[in-house]
């Protein structure tokens, strides 16, 4: 398998059928890797023999719920030693693992489990007063859920949810299937294995189905991409119902034999800093937003974490001003490599790597992804520097969304997904982000991208983050909006939107200028961590009325 620039990627032949988990964990340990560490969760350290038992336990509890392969099991919690044993015990045993983020709000959990026709949850007793909200509703189609004990120990009386249709229980206190605990079954390289969702921020969030043949595609080709090896220690930052924190903070390294770190602990620029001083990562894989926050930590404080262990860091999930790669380098003197991927492809489908980066780019096609920019007529781009809509092609990519066929066949075309991001390449083959396709707006004719502008506004010290969206002011008029986050309390604003304003006029053209300037504490964010511009537009339009 030849993996460099001028010869074609070629995907490991997979068998028809085959048992996803035994190549992540039993595989391993036959090659005498029982001992060695498979998986932290904070400061506990678990080994492939200890971890297999571990899941062997959960396939027995999900086997005494019923569970049964081709079903739905619904994950609904924060990152923990259960919620990954969990994730994996339901893919040993066939059934399709269901993941979303723990910070969605009742009446989501209530469309989720409608959505899935989940036949088990799983959840955080933490989560359970959002299940009481919705408890009248839940669907006939729900009989069981396994409820995890909150880290303080408190038990909540589940009673009241108990009935005949419906099995409720503490996971501690779930029997066990015995006999159960052995069952692992060999699916199909085709058999839908999992799903996520969408971030929900261009309308209600959509299920994204995926294969059973991820588990040795998406693996092999991040493997040798970013040359994952057995020695690694592999913490990635991002929560494990994103397939950002998912793929290369858990399953690609356990795929390789490497060590995966993952934290209880919500991902404050603290809590980061202190993971990577103790379990000393050499691959860290995070988003902009942790990146901005461990930058202001820094400043802030006056101190200089340890982060000499990591060898390969890597962002990807929104794009990041040029401004915070180089403070990052200046700081830590670990060069930043920017990526994008989709839950729809699997992953990362552009990225850069030591081999071959360029700061501010997003890198080169990652192996086994075919990418296409379509241009405004229609056309496939073949000229450098000229802006296209971004198409990718890949076995690894989803099928189809759940239950909504219509989009699907919008989406999807020939195998090509459309990922709604705008792009450009260099002569070189780098590629370039430009606009998400729901983001951009057109002032006096002319189109722009909230990007650009955005850049412009962090380039100056005392603005810590920004976020521009568009508004239609009393004349109806298309302008733009800029929420400033400002890195210390400043008393003169006016002075500074006027600076700021001149600065835009001179780098961009004054039809760029924001009209409004807002500011605010702090930029809100999706469950993915990227900035919620659906929810600033609306908080406008709101003002506007």
């Amino acid at each position: 398998m030849n993996t460099t620039a001028n010869t074609p990627w070629i995907d490991k032949d997979i068998p028809d059928f085959f048992q996803p988990i035994s190549l992540l964990i039993d595989r391993h340990i036959s090659n005498g890797l029982g001992a060695s560490p498979a998986l932290s969760v904070d400061d506990q350290v678990y080994t492939y023999s200890t971890l297999l038992e571990i899941i062997k336990d959960h396939v027995g509890k999900l086997i005494s719920a019923d569970v049964r392969s081709g079903e739905r099991v619904f994950l609904f919690g924060k990152d923990s030693l259960e919620y990954i044993a969990y994730w994996l015990a339901a893919i040993r045993i066939g059934a399709i693992h269901v993941v979303i983020s723990d910070a969605y709000r009742s009446h989501d959990l209530l469309y989720f489990l409608e959505d899935t026709a989940a036949r088990t949850l799983i959840i955080d007793s933490e989560q359970l007063e959002k299940f009481d909200a919705i408890y009248p509703d839940i669907p006939h189609s729900l009989k069981s859920i396994i409820v995890r004990q909150s880290d303080a120990g408190e038990q909540p009386d589940l009673s009241r949810w108990k009935s005949p249709a419906l099995a409720i229980q503490y996971h501690q206190q779930w029997p066990v299937d015995q006999a159960g605990r052995d069952t692992h079954i060999h699916v199909h390289k085709d058999d839908l294995a999992y799903m996520f969702y969408s971030g929900g921020t261009t309308g209600r969030a959509k299920g994204i189905t995926h294969l059973s043949s991820d588990f040795i595609y998406i693996p092999e080709r991040q493997g040798a991409f970013w040359s994952y090896r057995q020695t690694d220690v592999v913490f990635a930052t991002s929560r494990k119902y994103f397939t950002h924190g998912l793929w290369p903070g858990v399953l690609i390294p356990l795929y390789w034999g490497a060590h995966s770190v993952i934290s209880r602990k919500d991902p404050t620029a603290e809590n980061i800093i202190a993971l990577v001083e103790k379990k000393k990562p050499n691959k860290w894989i995070t988003v902009p937003t942790i990146v901005k926050n461990i930058v202001v930590h820094v400043n802030e404080k006056n101190v200089l974490p340890d982060f000499s262990s990591i060898t390969l860091a890597v962002t990807a999930s929104e794009k990041m001003p040029i401004a915070f790669f180089e403070q990052f380098q200046r700081i830590f003197a670990i060069e930043l490599l920017d990526s994008i991927g989709s839950a729809e492809v699997t992953y990362e489908w552009i990225a850069n790597r030591p081999e071959a980066f360029r700061r501010g780019s997003i890198g080169k096609p990652v192996f086994g992804y075919e990418i296409r920019l379509i241009d405004s007529q229609g056309n496939i781009v073949t000229t450098p520097n000229t802006k296209g809509q971004a198409e990718v092609y890949s076995t690894t990519g989803t099928p189809f969304y759940w239950r909504k066929r219509t989009l699907s066949q919008q989406s999807i075309i020939d195998g090509w997904i459309k990922t709604g991001d705008e792009l450009y390449y260099d002569e070189d083959g780098f590629y370039w982000f430009a606009a998400r396709s729901n983001d951009v707006f057109k002032v006096k004719g002319l189109w722009i991208s909230p990007l650009e502008i955005e850049e412009v506004l962090v380039s100056d010290i005392r603005i810590q983050e920004a976020a521009v969206v568009s508004y239609q002011d009393q004349n109806g008029l298309t302008k733009p909006a800029a929420y400033l986050v400002l890195a210390e309390p400043q008393s003169q604003t006016h002075a500074i939107e006027q600076e700021l304003s001149l600065l835009i006029k001179e780098k961009l053209g004054g039809y760029k200028i924001p009209g409004r300037f807002f500011y605010i504490d702090q930029l809100p964010k999706t469950t993915l961590l990227k900035v919620d511009r659906r929810w600033l537009r609306d908080q406008l339009a709101n003002q506007e009325q």
